[in-house]
């Protein structure tokens, strides 16, 4: 908990002040050599600290242990201007006989009235700044919606009779009016340097849920597996094959939830913090995704719904005799949860991740939610089981389903998991939710403006724009390199920041573009998120790869082929738009996720943003599972410059915005 380390980091500080006020009670006034020697003291004990959990951290890459390694530099900060404000005098003295004769009075005292004057003023400057800087990190946000929520409402009910996409919801953030999501999406973006975490009391929630006397059951070890390679799993799912049988076993279920969240390595770092790693990246190691399976056809599993948990290897109980009716008639393709023998909710608790990263965790927890998804959908293909993704549900009633706190907790995806399922009839028309919170903070405004609530009439077949199809002049991919199998590259995936000095070869580069953003149809329903004709936008900073030139590429599926958008070494400057994170700079490839408002905004609206920060997770574990089939070195990066990273792609944030960086390399 963080709370006990800030008890921790002052304890030393306490100490200091409870002898010193003891001092003070028992009329000893403490010499200004013992206060100093404190101080030194202390100085000496935080800067150790500060140093060790460093050192500690770029060599082992281990982020949990960040939060030891920041807080007490704040400390360390903190103790050294008491220090300079004891020693003032000494300082000013020391300048002062050193100082050039033009600068002292002439009986050299003290420093002249106007060179006084200006230091004062530059020390004002500093706090006012200071202050400036923390006003703005913590200041109340304050907007209005464009003509209120019913109005947005209203029209998007009338868009629905006409077979229309939703309208995006429109803020009035003075000067301009923009969309729901771009608020956000700006809001939230880097470099604004001191919008960057930083000190908080908030503490962060327990990693794992408790349901206290609720029957278990034990899963077999579903540690196990080959399966086949990464690619040949994702050709699999994209072509939606699946088998005819009716039932999924208790086997199969460990096997799969295993592979999706489950527990694959506990460690201890040299400051005595342990902490669990799982089959599925997440920013910081934070973890904030919740499984939950709705079991109707698995022999050995009573119907009802369950957590996993995956410290137990165990799934908990939370509430039995539950028809599958009342999950599908909520969501956006209820015969698809119907004939499935299972289903997996994934939701997030938002403040695992946005205690530590603030308002940027939106992105993080459906990027998070992304990867795993990927791995549940691939290993389903695996055993021959279609798992479509659903995101098109009634938010706030499948909450109370679930029977979550949805100001902390909420679902972001539903996966069904069995065989091909009979083509949807009518889908239900979702609709914005009234917002029932238009001031807070950005995550408020996010996920409670892209809620939905089902509406009145039935949804069109949606039509989604073509592909940007590959034309002259463009260099094609050869035939991808599979690598290893699925199972086992997912249970040893790590994030990988330490890359060998040699190029990749270009049929590596082939399977990893294939496996994060290859074209195919649309597995399940016409859910948005995976239709194969709107994916996300991907362009790599290439450094070396063998057979191709340096410089920035976009990715182009339908053709499997690179298209040339700038010539030129730019990983210098993509290493210093990922806020001067080395690796990103020594990476063979940086994969670049990006996707512009109009795909974003259609059909769903403001939802779309949702959408999109889950398919970058998708592509970014398709990167991650890939490169470990190869034995190349992948790390996510959710922390970058948006608007440098633009900048360096060409792009215009007005139309396209970057999501998702990934950094590849040969190990």
């Amino acid at each position: 908990m963080l709370r006990s380390r800030f008890l921790l980091f002052f304890a030393p500080i306490g100490v200091y002040l409870v002898w010193l006020l003891l001092r003070l009670a028992l009329k000893k006034r403490p010499s200004r050599f013992e206060v100093s020697t404190g101080l030194s003291l202390l100085l000496l004990l935080y800067f150790l600290t500060v140093v060790g959990t460093g050192i500690f951290w770029v060599a082992a890459q281990e982020l949990p242990v960040f939060d030891w390694h920041y807080l007490p530099g704040y400390l360390l900060l903190l103790v050294a201007i008491a220090h300079v404000v004891l020693h003032w005098k000494s300082l000013a003295l020391f300048f002062r006989r050193r100082a050039p004769v033009a600068l002292v009075e002439a009986d050299g005292q003290q420093f002249r009235t106007w060179v006084r004057g200006t230091g004062y003023g530059l020390l004002a400057l500093a706090l006012a700044g200071g202050c400036f800087l923390a006003g703005t990190r913590h200041a109340s946000q304050r907007f209005s919606f464009s003509g209120g929520d019913t109005e947005v409402s209203n029209a998007s009910s009338a868009a629905a009779k006409e077979g229309e996409p939703l309208p995006p919801r429109r803020l009035r953030a003075a000067p301009v009016t923009v969309s729901l999501a771009q608020f956000y999406h700006d809001g939230c973006s880097y470099p604004n340097r001191f919008n960057l975490p930083g000190l908080t009391i908030s503490a962060r929630p327990p990693v794992l849920k408790s349901y206290s006397g609720q029957p278990t059951t034990a899963l077999p070890d579903g540690r196990s597996g080959s399966g086949p390679s990464v690619l040949e799993a994702y050709r699999l799912w994209l072509s939606g094959a699946a088998s005819a049988a009716p039932a999924l076993s208790l086997e199969q279920l460990s096997l799969l939830l295993f592979h999706t969240q489950g527990i694959n390595e506990s460690k201890t770092s040299r400051s005595g913090l342990t902490y669990d790693l799982r089959t599925a990246p997440s920013a910081g190691a934070l973890y904030p995704v919740n499984v939950y399976v709705l079991a109707q056809r698995v022999p050995g599993l009573a119907p009802g719904l369950y957590y996993y948990d995956p410290k137990q290897a165990t799934l908990v109980l939370v509430r039995g005799n539950l028809a599958p009716e009342s999950l599908a008639a909520l969501s956006g393709s209820p015969d698809q949860i119907r004939s499935a023998p299972a289903t997996v909710l994934f939701t997030s608790t938002f403040g695992r991740t946005a205690f530590k990263y603030g308002e940027r965790s939106y992105r993080y927890v459906n990027m998070d939610t992304g990867h795993a998804a990927y791995n549940l959908a691939l290993g389903a293909a695996s055993l021959g089981l279609r798992a479509p993704m659903i995101t098109r549900f009634e938010d706030a009633s499948i909450n109370r389903w679930l029977g979550v706190d949805a100001s902390t907790e909420a679902v972001l995806l539903l996966q069904p998991l069995g065989p091909a399922a009979a083509q949807e009839n009518a889908e239900p028309r979702f609709l914005p939710a009234p917002l029932t919170r238009t001031k807070g903070s950005f995550l408020d405004l996010i996920h409670g403006g892209t809620a939905f609530r089902i509406g009145k009439t039935h949804g069109l077949r949606v039509r989604f724009p073509e592909l940007d199809q590959p034309g002259k002049g463009r260099l094609n991919l050869p035939p991808a390199t599979l690598g290893g199998p699925l199972f086992p590259a997912i249970r040893v995936r790590r994030s990988v920041r330490n890359y060998a000095a040699k190029p990749m070869e270009l049929e590596e580069l082939s399977a990893l573009c294939e496996a994060s953003a290859s074209a195919g149809p649309a597995p399940g329903s016409q859910d948005p998120l995976l239709s194969g004709s709107a994916p996300l936008n991907l362009y790599l900073f290439v450094r070396d790869v063998r057979g191709l030139a340096p410089g920035i590429y976009r990715y182009h599926p339908m053709g499997h082929c690179l298209e040339l958008i700038r010539a030129g070494d730019f990983s210098k400057a993509c290493m210093n738009a990922c806020l001067q994170q080395e690796f990103c700079g020594s990476a063979n490839v940086v994969f670049v996720k990006t996707v512009s408002w109009d795909f974003l905004g259609y059909p769903d609206g403001d939802r779309g943003y949702r959408y999109a920060c889950l398919r970058a997770g998708f592509m970014g574990e398709g990167l991650y599972l890939q490169g470990t089939a190869l034995n190349i070195g992948v790390c996510g990066v959710g922390a970058f410059e948006d608007g440098t990273i633009a900048q360096l792609l060409g792009l215009d944030p007005a139309k396209e915005i970057c999501l998702y960086l990934t950094a590849t390399g040969k190990r």
